[in-house]
């Protein structure tokens, strides 16, 4: 009985021993009391950069191609909604593609927050508490959800949009990264919808 409980004790340590990865790919726990990005959350830093992207939204709806420009950093680096292999476009692409946008629509309007139901949510976050590994307070990227509706010049119809990006606001207030995410094909489709 002993030799059966002695080895019952032995497979069972050996099983939990060799479930756990070699040491050399083992995660380290992250003590966040002591890492750098732990102290309290930049808000005001965080709020600044909302107010530069709403900014942006408010010239695209305006049409204001000038207002738009001087709100993108010269070396913006940005990556399309539709699939181009992650290349990164410039800002002269981007600047085209909401002049498309100006061309062909009219009353251009974005309403912030995720849609809950009968309830919007917010629609600006950054910052977070998962993966453990590279968790952040840093108001670095922004992310950004809310729908785009517009009223497609040609034939009339009214569209929307349901969009979500990440923005990055360099230190001179400009937008200087920008990942845009939608349904593209989706906007057609309702133009031809009869």
């Amino acid at each position: 009985m002993k030799n059966q409980l002695f080895s019952l004790i032995a497979v069972g340590l050996l099983a939990l021993t060799a479930c756990q990865p070699p040491a050399d790919q083992q995660t380290e726990s992250v003590d966040y009391a002591a890492d750098e990005q732990s102290g309290s959350p930049d808000y005001a830093a965080f709020n600044e950069k909302v107010e530069i992207i709403r900014s942006f939204f408010k010239a695209h709806s305006d049409e204001n191609p000038d207002a738009l420009k001087e709100l993108l950093a010269d070396t913006l680096r940005w990556s399309p909604p539709y699939y181009n292999g992650s290349e990164w476009l410039g800002k002269e692409e981007f600047v085209a593609a909401l002049q498309n946008y100006h061309d062909n629509f009219e009353n251009i309007k974005f309403t912030e927050g995720i849609a809950m139901g009968d309830t919007i949510a917010n629609g600006m976050w950054s910052g977070s508490v998962f993966p453990e590994s590279n968790a952040s307070n840093n108001p670095e990227a922004i992310r950004i959800y809310g729908t785009w509706n517009a009223v497609h010049t040609e034939s009339g119809k009214e569209i929307g949009v349901k969009w979500f990006a990440l923005g990055w606001i360099n230190d001179a207030g400009k937008i200087s990264q920008f990942t845009e995410y939608f349904d593209v094909n989706g906007i057609a489709v309702q133009i031809a919808a009869e």
